[in-house]
This record gives structure tokens, sequence and C-alpha cells, in this order.
């Protein structure tokens, strides 16, 4: 799969967000707003609403619990929302350390858990460190339904033939 640019989608939303846990429903709440908005009316929403709602929550309790933009009493973290006509980018960009996120394999931990969900559902995902931090970013795609096709569609009529379902019902006499 091919990596999206910056040239290829648009960004649909962006907001900065105090690294605090009780705001993780407001981030829920904008995601799910901007992609609304932002979706082709054919596309189809609800898996794609949900993944992006949980993904980026994911992230956004990752930056409060795990960098600085949580524990600093002026920390912040930014979210970012870019459409592709096949694919959505979600970007949180933290007040993180150098080091990337780590996965952790430990079963028994009760918490963890975000990035390997991370893993599962997103096409692909990454880390950009920045001077002042990271951004974590994962895209999914949009699905469209399967073009629609008239059930009773017939062969060409030629000249002096009779369509398929007349064809199937004439009798001809001897």
């Amino acid at each position: 799969m091919i990596n999206m640019t910056a040239l290829d989608m648009r960004a649909i939303g962006e907001m900065r967000f105090p690294g605090y846990p009780e705001i993780l429903s407001d981030v829920r709440i904008y995601v799910a707003r901007w992609l609304v908005i932002g979706l082709p009316e054919a596309a189809e929403a609800d898996e794609l609403l949900d993944n992006v709602r949980l993904l980026a929550t994911e992230l956004a309790a990752n930056a409060i619990k795990h960098t600085i933009s949580g524990r600093w009493r002026k920390g912040s973290f930014r979210v970012r929302m870019w459409l592709g006509a096949e694919q959505v980018r979600v970007e949180v960009m933290d007040q993180g350390w150098w080091s990337g996120p780590r996965l952790r394999d430990d079963p028994d931990e009760t918490s963890g858990r975000g990035l390997h969900i991370l893993a599962a559902v997103a096409t692909q995902w990454g880390v950009k460190r920045r001077w002042l931090g990271r951004t974590v970013w994962f895209e999914l795609p949009i699905q469209f339904p399967p073009a629609e096709h008239p059930a009773d569609l017939e062969s060409p009529s030629w000249p002096g033939s009779l369509p398929p379902s007349a064809a199937a019902t004439s009798t001809t006499s001897t």
C-alpha cells in the first residue's frame, strides 16, 4: 500500500486538547464530526467511524498517560485528520520523548494494549519524531458499497431478436 502524502489528502479537522483524561470524550466527538462532514455520501461510514473514534482515543490516551502532554499542567496534544479519495489519516501530535511508543507483550497487564489494537485495526501506522515531541498516525481505508447493477440486466437486443425473457417463454409451432 502506498503511503499517502499531503498532496493526496486534504485536512478536514485539527484541534489542540489539554492533556487531561476527561478530554478523551471530546476527542471522540470531534473526530466523528470531522469524518461525517468530510466523507463522501456513498462511503460506508459506520465501521470506519467506530474505528477512527477507537484509534484516535487510544492515541490521545497514550499521549496523556505516557508523555509530558498529560504530566505537565500546561501539557496538551493536537489531533489532525486528513481525508483522501480512499483513505482517512489521523495524527496525534504530543509532547513525547524522542523514544517511540513500544508494544507490550505481557498478557497479564491490565493496560498497554492500545498499540496492539492500533496495529490490528489500522492499515498503516507509524511515528514521526519532531523537534518538540512526536506524531503518531494511522490510516484506515474508506469503504464504498459495490456498484449496484439491475438484477434484470439483459443482453443487448439485435434487430429481429427477442429479448431473453421473451425467448424463454416463446414456443414455435410446426
